[in-house]
């Protein structure tokens, strides 16, 4: 059986540059992306999202089909996963592998990280704290 492979943020850039065909998927609700930011070139689908907070695996594997394609050997094809801290891509990410897909993996960090001795996010790891590239919507 596959199992779900988990990168740093360096590790996860790393591999969408060396493999030109992986896709990066921002699986954070709309209000994060819009206003927290994200990471560049990444498609968005929602793992959750207002108004019922419920994931719809229907739903969320018919759109990441249609995003990646239904051509030769799309299951296999390399999908990274970020969500805030890293929870929901390890949960959307078993979701893919349980459905077919080969080659799964998710940002253990997230974008935004774990939180710090204060209970706030970013100054400890992540992808925005590890300099990966983003934007600010």
């Amino acid at each position: 059986m596959n199992q779900l492979i988990q990168y740093l943020p360096k590790k996860a850039f790393e591999r969408l540059q060396a493999n030109k065909n992986a896709v990066l998927i921002d699986v954070r609700c709309e209000a994060e992306n819009k206003f927290v930011g994200r990471p560049i070139e990444c498609i968005f689908v929602p793992w959750l999202d207002d108004p019922d907070w419920e994931p719809n695996e229907g739903e969320f594997i018919a759109v990441i089909k249609r995003f990646i394609g239904e051509k030769n050997n799309f299951l296999e094809r390399e999908i990274i996963l970020i969500c805030r801290s890293g929870y929901r891509s390890n949960d959307a990410g078993k979701c893919l592998i349980e459905h077919g897909f080969t080659s799964v993996a998710h940002v253990v960090s997230g974008f935004e990280g774990d939180l710090d001795e204060n209970d706030q996010r970013g100054n400890l790891n992540g992808w925005r704290h590890n300099g990966m590239p983003w934007l600010q919507c």
